[in-house]
């Protein structure tokens, strides 16, 4: 039956078509109609007939070519361009200089407050100053006489003991008012002068949000105002864990929004090292510098991977296949009555060139000859398609070679059982690290972006805290009362044994023990929050308190989480940073409590990525859970990568180089299937299991025939090990079953006519 008008036309033609002189060793060109050569490949057409299919061709290209995968895309604030701001003590603000959507410079004043406790510190200051400048006429008063003998020398060692409190609690004042953001300088004004606390901004930026107003009063810390840098800006891309593997830093990224107004280009800087929980996405990081991309947006970006240059490409308009072959239509030769097209094969991979103003979307050519100068066909190849016939599945040389095609014979040999559970990936206690603040306080400053790697020890962030200013403070005044102590108990010592000495000199000395031991428990109470031994010593010896605590890295690793901002109000002991070590990895599995005696420590399996079942290792059992679960009836088990024991040292290095590298891809979470080897069986015949294909509830093979042909055959199958399985019809021994390329054949069998 004729479909259409068209198509009538066509057979119309090619049932009545007039040959005209032959050219350069091809069929001859007709004046109207159709010819078709189907063992070379040649379709000649009338100008009438090339009309009646409105056939059209394009340029065969060269450029750069890349696979596009898809990602939702957000732009964010970087975690160093947004910050709160407070103030650090308690107070009333008495000024205001900024408004919400005013431009500030870091450091920049932004408030003032008055604050009941900086008018005590200024009266301590200023009462330590007075009781200097006293202790010190009495001690220019008291020398003489004490030489003279006229004053006892005990007199003499309190007048100087008093002098040098006088001067270490002056020293503890100044160092005091600088934890509050006061200047030594400011405390010397007149004391008819109040002190203000200021307020600044801790990034450049705009502020965005504030809670102040004049008059009112804030507590400590208390979050003011926020601010925000939109000098440049992160793009988040969520990317699902089956792409994962296909993402690496510095692939080119095409990011879209506004509906597609907004264009702009920019690769990958930062990929996330673990997963979240409930999605199970990752994110890949692209940072832009674009006015117009603004923290907030919404949108879809295209990452180009495994990109390549100089490659030949394609309208994917002009490729079509009959499900064994791809191909297309090459014009040959072209003039205004007549046409030539040839069929041309070729193999086409996944990778994509978009020109820059065009909506037409090229494809790469790995291989066949078309190069380019090239015109294909763009509209109409499915009417020439039409004109050739793919009757049985028959694999050439060159067929194989392009669908990646190998055989494995089917043979009889022992398989054993195997119980296949779901699994999941999980990291080793040591290989996890959650970094917190033991005291409450304000992130003051951190270096910490998605993904970053970090060394043992490494400094992460810094916190603003009261109370570990208080703690220096105590350790330093401690410390001078313990040596002042101490230097007044060897002077006692050295004027003289009579009893009122002796007696002051136990006195003195006793003191000082327990001066020197608290200042040790100080230093101890700092060690455990975080500071190192020199950074202890340097509090006391220089007479300078740290301005922050010091959050490190507790091992190697990778940042995973973060969930502060800069001037962000954290409590005691909150989690604020996750690291993540895969050096090496746990996976866990649930174990069906009526299998549990089929398996024991160091039996043997293999694992795959559900997501990627290309990616698969050999593991093995190594722990067992003492427990069973009351709700699923199951016990945990724990397995690890297992090399090979049988290989050669040469193989085992590199099967443990290409195990290590698997494994550096994977992530915390992942999701496995492990299939854990049991009880050896009796022999039975069996085929590779990559072989068998499943078409709803049935299983088939491919079997290769010696004449070249394909027969797509049912069979039945029986115990599986995960390397082989076991066929029990269908197939007979010594029969080649396709092993590699299956699911590309059966593409081509459903287009069988």
């Amino acid at each position: 039956m004729i479909a259409c008008k068209r198509c009538g036309w066509v057979f119309f033609l090619l049932m009545a078509y007039s040959i005209s002189s032959a050219h350069e060793g091809h069929q001859p060109l007709p004046t109207k109609g159709v010819q078709v050569d189907t063992d070379r490949g040649y379709i000649t057409l009338s100008g009438q007939a090339r009309d009646a299919i409105g056939l059209e061709t394009a340029d065969v290209s060269i450029g750069e070519v890349s696979s596009g995968l898809f990602a939702y895309a957000e732009s964010v604030a970087p975690w160093n361009s947004k910050a709160f701001g407070s103030a650090q003590i308690s107070g009333r603000i008495t000024r205001l200089l900024v408004r919400p959507g005013d431009n500030v410079e870091k450091n920049q004043v932004v408030a003032e407050l008055s604050s009941r406790e900086l008018e005590v510190l200024q009266l301590e200051y200023n009462q330590a100053k007075k009781e200097l400048a006293l202790n010190k006429q009495l001690l220019e008063m008291t020398k003489p006489s004490a030489k003279a003998g006229a004053v006892p020398m005990q007199r003499l060692l309190d007048v100087e003991n008093a002098y040098q409190q006088s001067e270490n609690s002056l020293a503890i004042a100044r160092i005091r008012a600088k934890t509050l953001g006061v200047d030594a300088n400011t405390l010397e004004q007149s004391e008819l002068l109040p002190i203000r606390h200021l307020v600044r901004s801790p990034i450049a930026g705009k502020v965005i949000h504030s809670d102040l107003s004049e008059g009112k009063f804030v507590d400590a810390f208390e979050h003011l105002f926020e601010i925000v840098n939109s000098d440049f800006t992160w793009v988040r891309l969520q990317i699902l864990e089956k792409n994962l593997f296909n993402v690496s830093i510095g692939q080119k990224v095409t990011l879209e929004f506004a509906d597609g107004r907004l264009r702009i280009e920019g690769a990958i800087d930062r990929l996330d090292a673990g997963l979240e929980p409930k999605s199970q996405v990752g994110w890949a990081w692209v940072s832009v510098s674009n006015p117009a991309v603004v923290p907030g947006l919404v949108g879809n970006a295209v990452i180009h991977t495994n990109s390549q240059n100089d490659r030949i490409a394609i309208p994917l308009r002009s490729v079509y296949s009959d499900g064994l072959q791809t191909y297309v239509f090459v014009e040959e030769a072209s003039t205004r009555n007549s046409a030539e097209y040839k069929k041309r094969n070729v193999t086409i991979g996944s990778r994509r060139l978009s020109p820059k103003g065009s909506a037409t979307s090229l494809v790469e050519v790995v291989q066949g000859d078309v190069y380019p100068g090239d015109r294909v066909v763009v509209k109409g190849g499915h009417e020439l398609s039409s004109l050739f016939f793919l009757g049985v599945l028959k694999l050439s040389q060159q067929d194989r070679i392009r669908l990646g095609i190998e055989t494995a014979t089917a043979t009889h040999r022992q398989i054993g059982n195997a119980i296949p559970l779901s699994a999941s990936i999980m990291l080793p206690p040591e290989n996890r690290s959650v970094a917190s603040s033991q005291l409450a306080g304000t992130i003051q400053s951190h270096t910490l972006s998605p993904g970053k790697e970090v060394r043992a020890g490494e400094l992460l962030m810094e916190i603003a805290s009261p109370e570990f200013y208080t703690l220096q403070l105590d350790l330093l005044k401690t410390k001078l009362d313990a040596d002042l102590s101490r230097q007044r108990a060897q002077r006692l010592k050295d004027s003289g044994s009579d009893a009122i000495s002796r007696r002051v000199l136990l006195e003195v000395s006793s003191m000082a023990d327990q001066l020197e031991g608290r200042a040790e428990s100080l230093k101890r109470q700092l060690s455990s929050l975080g500071l190192n031994a020199n950074e202890i010593e340097s509090i006391v010896r220089e007479k300078k308190i740290i301005d922050f605590l010091p959050i490190r890295a507790e091992i190697d690793g990778r940042l995973v989480s973060w969930v502060g901002t800069l001037g962000e109000t954290v409590v005691a002991n909150q989690s604020l940073v996750e690291i993540q070590n895969l050096n090496s990895i746990w996976i866990e599995a649930h174990l069906p409590t009526q299998l549990r005696d089929q398996i024991s420590i160091e039996s043997s399996g293999q694992a795959s990525v559900l997501s990627n079942d290309i990616i698969q290792f050999p593991v093995r059992v190594v722990r067992v859970g003492p427990i069973v679960s009351e709700t699923t009836r199951t016990q945990r088990i724990w397995l690890v990568p297992n090399l090979n024991p049988n290989l050669t040292q040469k193989q085992a290095t590199i099967d443990h180089a290409s195990l290590t590298q698997q494994i550096g891809i994977l992530r915390d979470g992942m999701q496995l299937t492990v299939l854990i080897k049991t009880t050896d069986g009796p022999s039975a015949l069996v085929v590779p299991s990559v072989a068998v294909l499943r078409d709803g509830l049935h299983s088939f093979v491919f079997v290769q025939r010696a004449d070249d042909y394909v027969e797509r055959r049912r069979v039945t199958v029986g115990r599986a090990d995960g390397e082989f399985i076991e066929i029990t019809s269908g197939v007979v021994a010594g029969e080649a079953v396709v092993s590699a390329g299956g699911r590309e054949l059966q593409t081509a069998f459903a287009s069988l006519r």
